[in-house]
């Protein structure tokens, strides 16, 4: 495991045994988590404006990777487990390639690596309070990817953004429990436009 995946794990120990040390419930922390989630997206979209000209330039494939079923998918009961999985497909397999091929972009790619991997230890610390339910397929998705062969990692570097909608969507949908838990209150959501359907740009 990289040095800097081992000292997010040791903060995230850290910051668990403190909320358990002081009190604080497993809800209380997943709430905090959603609704302080809005500053971790900023950092992805900063961190993705650095390379999104490069990928999308790069990015010849008509075929879309993250098609309207995942998103259907992520605002479906199993959406959790199918956010935790997209993420696991950027984690293991994209960022590493983009981060092994690219010199100039390592800095950003990490940085957005660090936080898709903060997010997906999170989902799995709050499984039940995110509901988290299987099963969601990722093969197809890892399937297109590798018929695409070397044009499949331009393809999911430049669906980054589109990603990030989706994860904000999600969370989003997710701001009601978390107001709820941390101050009884309920509070609205936001939804998104149409997302591509494969085969769109």
């Amino acid at each position: 495991m990289p040095l800097r995946r081992v000292s997010l794990v040791l903060l995230l120990a850290l910051l668990f045994g403190g909320a358990c040390s002081s009190g604080v419930t497993r809800s209380t922390r997943c709430g905090t988590f959603v609704q302080n989630f809005p500053l971790r997206l900023k950092q992805l979209k900063t961190s993705f404006i650095k390379i999104k000209e490069y990928y999308e330039e790069k990015d010849q494939v008509e075929t879309a990777l993250l098609d309207a079923s995942v998103l259907v998918e992520i605002q479906s009961p199993v959406g959790c487990h199918a956010m935790s999985e997209v993420l696991r497909f950027y984690i293991e397999t994209v960022l590493p390639a983009a981060d092994e091929a690219s010199e100039e972009f390592k800095i950003p790619i990490g940085s957005i690596g660090d936080i898709f991997y903060e997010l997906k230890s999170e989902l799995l610390y709050c499984n039940d309070y995110f509901s988290c339910k299987e099963p969601f397929q990722l093969k197809e998705i890892v399937d297109t990817y590798n018929k695409m062969q070397d044009r499949g990692l331009y393809k999911a570097m430049s669906e980054l953004e589109l990603f990030f909608n989706y994860i904000e969507e999600y969370m989003a949908s997710k701001k009601h429990d978390s107001t709820v838990a941390l101050r009884g209150k309920p509070s609205g959501s936001s939804t998104l436009g149409r997302s591509p359907h494969r085969g769109e740009r």
